[in-house]
């Protein structure tokens, strides 16, 4: 499905195998191919539409049974190129004033507040906690299975994940998306902390879905309930934040799975981001890798709390650096339509 989007300025790491070779960069296209247009799709367990909660909860957890989450792959990145610290005209993106969309959200659920402790490294010297509002994610395209990572995000129906486009749909204009889309939330030594949720619907953008292009490659999840529990009440949520700077400081957290890692608990890389060119950000010098894909890039990050805003998600790896989208109106319009969906 396509929805139409205003185009008015409104002021640690593993993948899975999905190959996805970047689109060339077209100067001044982005609203002339449709990328804004809202690309959005149901989601299925088995092939099936997922239909209601009980029935995707029944049906989702015989798939995922724990040996087959431990045998799922890091999906693979997309293949990116590296790009000069600094921006580039390819795609200007539509950058309004710096605001906090979303606020971050403490968990109702007194399981939330294990304070188990993230792994990883940092460019300065600081001990993270792991954060309930980042997750394990896991889907099947193929008939392989494969894993990313993903954020909690604090909407008015408590129940949404932020991730990558390439963690939803291969970005290659069918109209397929992945099959069996799970999120385990704070997933630790290979265990489910707070459960294993399943996604109704996929809000993503026409950039990433038809197009393939770096630059769109985010999407957001609409969650079923689990249990009669909404899943921002269990585990809390990020805040969300667009057109912030992108020379901040950033701490990134997910589940890489290529040695050293092994994908079975929350990695975490910090550091200052640099300006991309066509609307990214990035980490340079960043140890996390495939596995760690939709993970998010967070802002402001409170280590007692252990949530922050979400700025951009893990997209791809290049000569060492970490690249994500840069969040700006656009993609505040993609969130708008998803927020909303019970």
């Amino acid at each position: 499905m396509r929805r139409n989007i205003a185009i008015a300025s409104i002021g640690i790491m593993l993948l899975a195998n999905v190959t996805v070779v970047q689109a060339p960069a077209r100067a001044g296209t982005a609203a002339a191919n449709g990328s804004a247009t809202v690309a959005e799709g149901r989601a299925t367990i088995n092939g099936r539409p997922s239909s209601d909660a009980a029935t995707a909860a029944l049906a989702g957890s015989a798939y995922w049974t724990p040996q087959r989450m431990r045998a799922a792959r890091p999906a693979p990145m997309p293949d990116g190129v590296d790009a000069p610290d600094g921006e580039a005209t390819d795609r200007p993106g539509r950058v309004g004033a710096p605001r906090d969309v979303a606020a971050p959200a403490a968990p109702r659920s007194p399981a939330a507040g294990l304070g188990v402790s993230a792994r990883g490294s940092s460019q300065g010297n600081q001990a993270v906690n792991a954060s309930p509002g980042v997750g394990r994610v896991f889907f099947t395209h193929n008939n392989e299975d494969f894993f990313c990572s993903g954020g909690t995000i604090n909407n008015p129906q408590a129940n949404l994940v932020s991730t990558a486009g390439h963690c939803v749909h291969p970005g290659d204009g069918g109209s397929v998306w992945f099959d069996n889309w799970a999120y385990a939330p704070e997933f630790t030594n290979g265990v489910a902390l707070h459960g294993l949720w399943f996604a109704k619907e996929f809000t993503s953008v026409e950039g990433w879905v038809d197009w393939g292009y770096l630059w769109w490659d985010f999407a957001f999840v609409t969650m079923h309930p689990l249990g009669g529990d909404r899943l921002v009440h269990v585990t809390g949520g990020q805040g969300l934040s667009v057109n912030k700077s992108k020379t901040l400081t950033a701490m990134l957290l997910g589940y890489p799975g290529e040695a050293p890692y092994d994908g079975l608990s929350q990695y975490y890389a910090q550091g200052a981001l640099k300006a991309a060119g066509a609307q990214r950000i990035k980490l340079k010098n960043c140890p996390l890798n495939h596995g760690s894909s939709g993970g998010p890039f967070l802002r402001a990050w409170d280590n007692d709390l252990r949530f922050g805003y979400v700025n951009s998600v893990m997209s791809y790896k290049f000569s060492g650096n970490m690249y994500g989208p840069y969040f700006d109106d656009d993609v505040l319009d993609i969130y708008n339509v998803a927020k909303n969906k019970q």
